[in-house]
C-alpha cells in the first residue's frame, strides 16, 4: 500500500513536471514564433536599408562626380573671372586716364570761349614771351629810368601793331561734359600769348592779352599791366591798360591803332576820367554810344563791371 501510495506520487509529480514542460514549451513557441516574427520584420528592415544604403551610395557617388565636375568648372571658371578682372581693372585704368585727359582738354578747349577764368591767359613767365621781350627791348636796364621803360612799353606795343596780322575767328568747338555729347561749334575764341607769337596772328583780345603779358614780363610783374575790355549792344573790345600813380592811366590798343601819347608820339599819362572816355569816343562811331568798360583782368586779378562809372569809381580807390 505505501508503495501504491510512493508510485501515485512519482505519477503526480511526473506529471506536474510534463505540465510545467509543456507550459515552457508552449512559451518558448511562443516566445520562438515571436523571435521568427521579430527575425523577419529585421530581416525586412535590413533589405529595405541594404536598398537604401545602395540608393544612396549611388546618389553619394553621382554627388560626388558632379561635386568633382563643379570644381573643375569652378577652377575654370575662377581662372575666367581672374582674368577678366585683370581686363577689367585694365579698362578702369584706361577709363580713368581718358576722362582725366578729356576732363583737362575739355578745360584747355572750352576756356578758350567760356571766359570763366581770364587769369590763365596772361602768361608772362611763358618762355615764348620772355624771348620776345628780350628781342624787342633787351630787358629794363635801369629800374629807376621810367623813360626807357615807356619807350620799351611803346617799342612792344608798336611791334604787335606791325607784326600781329589782325585775323577773325572762325568756327570753334565747344567739346560735351562727356565724350559721348554733341559737338558744338561757336565763333569767338581766345587764344594764349605763345599761340599769338607763333601764329603772328589774332583779333583784338589776343593782341592785348599778348602785350599785357609783355609787359607784365618785362616790369618782372612788379608793375601794373591789365586788359580792358569794353562792350556795346553791338561789339565787344580789349585793349590794354597801365594804372600810374596820382590818378593816371595810359590805354595801349595795337588792334585798334590807339594809344595814349602827346603830339610827338611819346606815351603819356593822362587822368583817369579823361583817357578812358578819350578812348570809348574813339570806338563810339563803330561800337555805338552805350559802350561801357565791362571788364579788367591780367594775372592777377579779374573784375567785372555794370558800367563805366562803376568803373573809374573803381580805379580812383585803387
Amino acid at each position: 500500500m505505501k508503495a501504491t501510495y510512493v508510485l501515485v506520487g512519482l505519477l503526480l509529480v511526473l506529471a506536474m513536471l510534463s505540465l510545467w514542460l509543456y507550459l515552457d514549451l508552449q512559451e518558448l513557441q511562443s516566445i520562438n514564433e515571436d523571435l521568427k516574427t521579430s527575425l523577419q520584420e529585421l530581416n525586412h528592415s535590413y533589405q529595405l536599408y541594404k536598398a537604401t544604403h545602395r540608393y544612396t551610395n549611388e546618389e553619394y557617388n553621382a554627388l560626388l562626380s558632379n561635386y568633382t565636375k563643379l570644381a573643375l568648372e569652378h577652377q575654370k571658371l575662377q581662372g575666367k573671372y581672374t582674368s577678366l578682372k585683370f581686363k577689367y581693372e585694365g579698362l578702369m585704368e584706361d577709363y580713368e586716364r581718358f576722362t582725366s585727359a578729356y576732363s583737362k582738354l575739355i578745360r584747355r578747349v572750352n576756356l578758350r570761349w567760356d571766359k570763366s577764368d581770364l587769369k590763365v591767359f596772361v602768361t608772362p613767365m611763358d618762355h615764348s614771351v620772355e624771348e620776345l621781350v628780350y628781342e624787342i627791348t633787351g630787358g629794363w636796364s635801369d629800374l629807376n629810368d621810367f623813360n626807357e621803360f615807356w619807350r620799351d612799353v611803346k617799342a612792344m606795343y608798336m611791334w604787335i601793331a606791325r607784326n600781329i596780322k589782325y585775323r577773325y575767328d572762325g568756327l570753334y568747338p565747344v567739346l560735351p561734359s562727356q565724350p559721348w555729347g554733341h559737338l558744338e561749334f561757336q565763333d569767338e575764341m581766345w587764344q594764349f600769348p605763345n599761340e599769338t607769337i607763333e601764329l603772328m596772328m589774332g583779333d583784338c583780345e589776343d593782341q592785348a592779352i599778348l602785350l599785357c603779358s609783355m609787359i607784365r614780363c618785362y616790369t618782372n610783374m612788379k608793375y601794373k599791366a591789365e586788359c580792358i575790355w569794353i562792350i556795346s549792344s553791338t561789339a565787344g573790345h580789349v585793349a590794354v591798360q597801365i594804372p600810374v600813380d596820382e590818378g593816371k592811366l595810359v590805354i595801349l590798343d595795337p588792334a585798334g591803332g590807339y594809344y595814349t601819347h602827346d603830339y610827338l608820339g611819346n606815351i603819356i599819362a593822362r587822368d583817369i576820367n579823361k583817357e578812358i572816355n578819350n578812348w570809348l569816343n574813339y570806338w563810339k562811331p563803330e561800337m555805338g554810344g552805350d559802350v561801357y568798360v565791362y571788364r579788367v583782368f591780367s594775372d592777377y586779378l579779374d573784375r567785372e563791371f555794370e558800367s563805366t562809372s562803376e568803373y573809374l569809381q573803381w580805379m580812383y580807390s585803387r
